[in-house]
């Protein structure tokens, strides 16, 4: 699978990319909304990682502008905000969960594990999966 990994944190991205090498998956990785698009336009990408706060367009508004075009790929939104208000944010936009920062390698392990499988057997769709 790969995976499309937006994070401007080097140590978060540097988390979030290990874990999805040691499961056997290929990601690549932006550290903006603008280059998040550009890549997601460009490449096949199965699932995206993507973090809310981000320099140049947020993850929102990335979200949001992909599921415009029709794009069915499972969103995980991580973000240090954990409020109900902000999570409903993230299900509003298209994404299928949040996690919240700091990370947990291995809750976004268990994730990751649980989303490669349903998006092998075709079970994970947007807003169908839930951490």
């Amino acid at each position: 699978m790969n995976v499309l990994v937006v994070e401007d944190n080097k140590a978060v991205s540097l988390i979030i990319c290990r874990i999805i090498e040691e499961l056997g998956h290929e990601y690549v990785l932006a550290a903006d909304g603008e280059a998040a698009l550009r890549l997601y336009r460009q490449r096949n990408v199965d699932l995206l990682i993507l973090d809310v706060e981000l320099p140049t367009l947020d993850g929102f508004s990335v979200a949001r502008d992909i599921r415009n075009q029709n794009g069915q790929t499972p969103i995980l939104f991580i973000s240090g905000n954990n409020s109900e208000a902000y999570r409903q944010q993230c299900l509003d936009a298209g994404g299928e969960t949040l996690m919240p920062k700091p990370l947990r390698p291995s809750e976004l392990r268990r994730w990751l594990e649980v989303a490669f499988s349903q998006l092998a057997t075709g079970n994970l769709s947007p807003t169908g999966a839930s951490a």
